[in-house]
């Protein structure tokens, strides 16, 4: 009994092994299918790319640039006219590079009055093929602010809105939000009033560095990715998937913005120029920019002394400064607080570090983050 027993047990066994043999091979197998159709799947993705000439993108902004390239993957060949190191705020494409944007197919810019030369490219593509972009279309802006203003209510209600609509509601009418851009604002003097804008890079009555917000970056991105779908129809699903990981990571960002709102006890940062407004209006980061909106406005020796006054009296200890703007100004203002110094990215341009480091979009902000967080907390 003893012997048919351990047979049994013996034989039920193999039978067992062989069935899970049969069943890994399966899965094998079906995972070997799976691999072969996907790798088959990105194999035609690729040939069809290489069938066809790219889709020619002409940009303004290293955002724009990174988004239209991770978005048209293969399809697209993307080049950002503003040289590596550049200021934005003043750059003047040159002759060359203006018959460049007539012979590609799409020039996506941002607007919000940020590219001084837009009204160029205009005149120089007419009647070209030519499709101008303006990443910035149908996206909510907010008023700009130079600073800090000691009238001004910041008693702000920060409603963070993860849906995938990105909804935004800003009336530029709230009482709430209602920027004063006299003197007692750091003695800042814009004429938004004047139709001719004669290439002064002087902004409008809104803030156009909307990229900085990851909502509003996201929907730059959809707005790319419709702009590239028409050029390409053939294409629109690869650019949807390509958009939807985007998409995430806009999402994910956002979510280490709002933790770091809720954990900051500091919600000032004084920096270069002040072109993180939307950082107030999504998280309550509030700035002091010691060059207003645009790195060009030189402050006067009254303003930088109000600023050093004002970072005195509430106790700011960190000066920031940005990649691609000058440290003069900014420097003597940390001399005289005796601050200290911290880097932030507005990503608008790269430098050199940032190419050879491979930087992205997301990497960028992420040591924008690491900055924020050493100053706030």
């Amino acid at each position: 009994m003893r012997k048919t027993k351990l047979s049994a047990i013996v034989l039920s066994a193999v039978f067992l092994a062989a069935c899970g043999n049969n069943e890994a091979a399966d899965n094998n197998t079906n995972n070997a299918e799976e691999n072969s159709n996907t790798a088959a799947t990105n194999e035609e993705e690729n040939e069809a790319a290489e069938d066809q000439d790219p889709i020619t993108v002409k940009t303004t902004l290293f955002p724009l640039e990174y988004f239209a390239q991770e978005i048209g993957g293969d399809y697209v060949e993307v080049e950002n006219i503003v040289p590596v190191g550049a200021d934005a705020h003043t750059f003047e494409p040159s002759s060359n590079q203006m018959i460049e944007i007539a012979e590609a197919d799409l020039f996506i810019y941002n607007g919000v009055e940020f590219e001084g030369f837009t009204e160029s490219v205009q005149e120089a593509v007419e009647g070209q093929n030519v499709e101008m972009v303006t990443a910035s279309e149908g996206i909510d802006l907010i008023s700009y602010s130079h600073g800090i203003n000691d009238d001004h209510d910041h008693d702000h209600d920060h409603d963070h809105d993860h849906d995938n609509d990105h909804g935004h509601n800003h009336d530029d009418n709230n009482d709430d939000h209602d920027h004063d851009h006299d003197d007692d604002n750091h003695g800042h003097n814009h004429d938004d009033n004047n139709d001719d804008h004669d290439h002064d890079h002087s902004h409008g009555d809104e803030d156009p560095h909307l990229w900085l917000d990851p909502k509003r970056a996201a929907e730059q991105a959809e707005n790319i990715k419709n702009a590239l779908s028409e050029a390409n129809p053939d294409a629109a699903d690869t650019f949807e998937e390509n958009y939807e990981e985007l998409l995430t990571q806009f999402e994910e960002l956002d979510e280490q913005f709002v933790e770091l709102s809720e954990n900051m006890t500091q919600d000032i940062i004084v920096v270069s120029h002040a072109g993180y407004g939307y950082w107030e209006e999504e998280y309550g980061i509030r700035q002091l920019g010691i060059a207003g909106l645009s790195p060009s406005n030189e402050p006067s020796i009254q303003q930088m002394e109000e600023t050093i006054e004002f970072m005195e009296d509430n106790d700011i200890n960190y000066v920031m400064f940005e990649q691609n703007i000058p440290e003069n100004i900014t420097e003597t203002v940390r001399e005289q607080v005796g601050a200290e110094s911290l880097e932030l990215h507005n990503l608008e341009v790269l430098v050199e570090e940032d190419v050879e480091n491979e930087e992205t979009y997301f990497s960028l902000m992420e040591q924008n983050l690491e900055t924020l967080n050493t100053a706030l907390r």
